[in-house]
């Protein structure tokens, strides 16, 4: 089976259906040896196809959330759902609710900044603790807009996005915005993944600054944010 390496690790997978393995194809790697492996069962692909979902995007699904727990249980990290940027050499998370704005900001961000920024994920980039620090990888799950690159950055700040009349961002604790962290998650029902959830966040939100950027969709929500990011 083929190996990719995603958020460095190298993970065999055997992609059932021609339009996974194209999304998958800019992952795979030469490295022989794989830390992981995942398939998508045939029965469940199966399953969510009878439920209305279509076959490749079903296995793509599944893949995903087979990846996410393993590198829960075992590589200190999870999938943030957010959209991330690299700017000046570090990676910014803005997370909000679908249709909230996140992707729309970021594009504010390019047209604003230019070639200081470039798109890691748009939708579901994997934030991981390595050598004592935490870094935001991109995947090849990038959302409807798939938008996103095989690239890496030291996690610099996380961004709560709120629709909002004024631009202004106000940093938070993790425990003040905790529901729309989890949120953010790929949630397991498990007690010890809930809890390995939580750790994460502690450490995370111990190295990193958190806010509530209250915006409005303007180059001035930018400004308020690079603001905050700069003080």
């Amino acid at each position: 089976m083929p190996i990719y390496k995603i958020a460095d690790l190298n993970i065999e997978i055997n992609p059932k259906y021609e339009k996974t393995s194209e999304q998958l194809a800019t992952y795979i790697t030469d490295e022989k040896t794989a830390d992981f492996c995942v398939e998508a069962e045939q029965s469940e692909i199966d399953r969510l196809v009878a439920d209305g979902g279509i076959d490749y995007l079903s296995e793509s699904c599944i893949i995903n959330t087979l990846v996410c727990r393993e590198i829960l249980d075992n590589y200190d990290g999870l999938f943030f759902h957010s959209s991330a940027l690299m700017f000046d050499g570090k990676a910014y998370l803005f997370s909000a609710p679908s249709g909230t704005g996140k992707s729309t900001h970021t594009a504010l961000w390019q047209r604003h900044f230019g070639g200081r920024v470039q798109m890691i994920n748009d939708d579901k980039p994997i934030i991981r603790k390595k050598g004592g620090d935490f870094y935001v990888y991109g995947t090849p799950w990038m959302g409807k807009s798939n938008i996103g690159a095989n690239i890496s950055a030291p996690l610099g700040a996380v961004f709560l996005l709120e629709r909002d009349r004024v631009n202004y961002a106000e940093k938070v604790s993790a425990g003040k915005v905790f529901p729309k962290l989890l949120e953010a998650t790929l949630i397991s029902k498990k007690q010890d993944r809930m809890s390995k959830i939580l750790e994460l966040y502690d450490e995370i939100f111990s190295a990193v600054d958190l806010y509530s950027l209250h915006c409005t969709i303007s180059d001035d929500a930018v400004t308020a944010a690079y603001d905050a990011i700069c003080k």
